[in-house]
């Protein structure tokens, strides 16, 4: 019979394994999680080994369950089964004992942010009680740039602490957990920044880090003060930061994205295109 439990501090090698045996398994040509890039995880995005769960056989882990944890909610970041130990069940019961002592420990809301591709995973968080709230949607754009380079003197460079202290730092409610305020003040010293600014201050921003496979760049936070400026110095931003990419194979990715927060048309215009979708599920943690 498979033995289930909530993990420790002491637990994240074993919570690495779980996560390549039981996770990145499914994934073909992920990179592995390591002890050093989890322990990141645990700084930048709140991962907490008391929020995460093992299911195992004996002495090996079969599923897995990585969670977060902040004051007001809880994401499940990762969530797999070992593919010989697959429609038996154990990913549900991760969910539901996650959600029963979260009934009681708090907080109360919990949330995933599910890829749509990915068979059988929507049903799932249906099936525990989930509910979907919000479609976002990774924008990619790859090749040369097609237009003028945008001259270097209009954008300066910014960092996270430079916008955070002079109040230019502009992050709606309900963005992606990993492009939330708290994630971008835990990746502060890899971010990297651009900005158009007037003596008045900081118009907009954009906020990015290098993939560390190389293969590109993630735009993490992306902001125009001027809601009627947005398309124009967003513009700016966007094609100054395609034409100073290292090289054409480097892709530029918006990832998981709400509808509005940039501009479609500018995105459409500049190539970029939609790639992979998410569904935002949300459930509230009940006892059994």
């Amino acid at each position: 019979m498979p033995s289930y439990r909530f993990c420790r501090p002491d637990d994240v090698p074993l919570l690495v394994e779980a996560t390549n045996v039981c996770y990145d398994v499914h994934f073909p040509g992920a990179a592995p999680l390591t002890y050093e890039g989890f322990r990141a995880e645990m700084k930048e995005l709140d991962v907490w080994p008391s929020s995460s769960m093992i299911a195992m056989s004996g002495e090996d882990p079969i599923a897995v369950l990585i969670g977060t944890k902040r004051e007001d909610e809880v994401l499940v970041l990762r969530i797999g089964v070992d593919p010989e130990h697959q429609r038996q069940g154990h990913a549900l019961h991760l969910l539901t004992s996650l959600g029963q002592k979260l009934a009681v420990l708090g907080p109360p809301r919990l949330v995933a942010e599910v890829p749509l591709d990915l068979e059988g995973v929507p049903e799932l968080f249906r099936s525990a009680g989930f509910s979907p709230e919000k479609t976002l949607t990774d924008y990619e754009r790859g090749g040369a740039a097609s237009f003028d380079p945008v001259p270097d003197e209009l954008v300066i460079p910014v960092s996270f602490d430079d916008l955070d202290a002079s109040d230019a730092l502009a992050v709606p409610d309900g963005v992606a957990w990993e492009r939330s305020r708290r994630a971008l003040g835990g990746r502060a010293g890899v971010l990297e920044g651009a900005a158009i600014a007037t003596p008045v201050g900081i118009d907009a921003y954009l906020l990015y880090r290098q993939r560390g496979d190389g293969s590109g760049i993630d735009v993490l936070s992306a902001a125009c003060h001027d809601a009627g400026q947005a398309e124009v110095y967003l513009g700016l931003l966007l094609r100054w930061l395609i034409g100073h990419r290292i090289d054409d194979s480097r892709k530029i990715r918006l990832p998981r994205l709400s509808r509005g927060e940039v501009p479609e048309a500018l995105l459409g215009e500049l190539g970029f295109e939609a790639a992979r979708r998410y569904e935002r599920y949300a459930a509230t943690a009940t006892r059994a």
